[in-house]
């Protein structure tokens, strides 16, 4: 039987979705603020909360322009064809549904799960902003999936991360639209993932079969450097750092969630750790471990174990672990 490759962590980063998805949909007052395109001499630009992140159709999260050697996974896309385009007019590779495929055809992709705008929501201050906006991409994501080729491309909703009894809506009517799963932005949540009112999204989670992932953006306890000119002095040391911690972000996410109890309350939720690695896990295993021996108050938490997971815990979550290449060619669709 031919092998069957698919990926578990592809992407839609804000800066390919269409230039008018919010600001053509947005109430009067919040015109400036939600994710808009302008045009400026260079092309267009993303603008968001009324800050300017930079290019329409750049490269990856960072909104950037394309620059030889900066990136080397972005140099070889480069090769095989990609294009950064900022002009009115041009197609986005990722969110252009022939070109899409096509890509997946030349990588031997068979199906794909999609990340959708990541940090949209560290962007938007506003919580009911966020809200908003997280449903507006959600209808475009269920409609592109149908346009691409739904058996293939299979979107993640961006649940909202400002109240859990919206957020637990949103995954219900993401569910009755066809999505099978959604993405939380643990970073600027309105309460800890340890708190008991986010049961509302578990058991909505639970209840819809509709596994929650928690995607790494960066460790966020890094200390970065204190200027702009000492960041490019220390540029090498700065990425080092940064790249060897990125990951380290979801042992919060998983440590919450056995904290919480959601994993024994609710035996069919499940949850995924997109982009998180797995080294780290022995030591998240052993470490909460020993903390519940020294606090009597912690003792009714069950903690999983390396050698042997306690059911409902861990014996059923899903652990994504990805690597930039595979087989000399570039595998995630930044």
């Amino acid at each position: 039987m031919a092998e069957r490759l698919i990926s578990g962590d592809n992407h839609i980063d804000l800066t390919y979705c269409p230039p008018d998805l919010w600001s053509a949909q947005a109430p009067a007052k919040w015109k400036l603020l939600v994710p808009r395109v302008e045009e400026l001499e260079d092309g267009l630009h993303w603008f968001v909360d009324a800050q300017d992140k930079g290019m329409w159709n750049g490269v990856g999260p960072g909104f950037l322009k394309y620059q030889k050697g900066s990136f080397g996974h972005i140099d070889e896309m480069k090769d095989y064809g990609f294009e950064w385009d900022y002009r009115r007019g041009a197609q986005p590779r990722p969110t252009t549904p022939e070109l899409r495929l096509a890509d997946l055809d030349r990588d031997g992709v068979e199906a794909e799960v999609v990340y959708g705008c990541l940090m949209i929501n560290d962007l938007i201050a506003a919580g009911d902003q966020r809200a908003w906006a997280n449903q507006v991409y959600n209808d475009w994501a269920a409609d592109f999936a149908k346009r691409s080729d739904p058996n293939r491309i299979f979107p993640l909703a961006i649940i909202p991360n400002n109240d859990p009894i919206v957020a637990a809506a949103e995954v219900r009517r993401c569910a009755k639209m066809g999505l099978r799963g959604g993405d939380l932005a643990f970073k600027r949540m309105s309460l800890p993932l340890y708190h008991h009112d986010w049961y509302a999204l578990w058991e909505a989670a639970a209840e819809c079969h509709f596994p929650i992932s928690f995607h790494s953006t960066g460790f966020k306890g890094l200390r970065t450097p204190d200027t702009p000119e000492m960041e490019k002095e220390y540029m090498i040391q700065w990425r080092l750092v940064r790249s060897a911690l990125f990951q380290l972000d979801t042992m919060e996410v998983f440590v919450s969630l056995i904290a919480s109890g959601a994993c024994e309350k609710y035996p069919d939720f499940k949850f995924v750790l997109g982009e998180s690695g797995v080294t780290w896990l022995p030591y998240v295993f052993d470490r909460p471990s020993w903390a519940r021996t020294t606090s009597s108050g912690a003792r009714t938490i069950r903690i999983p174990t390396a050698s042997g997971p306690t059911r409902g815990s861990s014996s059923r979550r899903t652990w994504a672990c990805c690597r930039r290449a595979c087989g000399g060619r570039s595998r995630r669709r930044t």
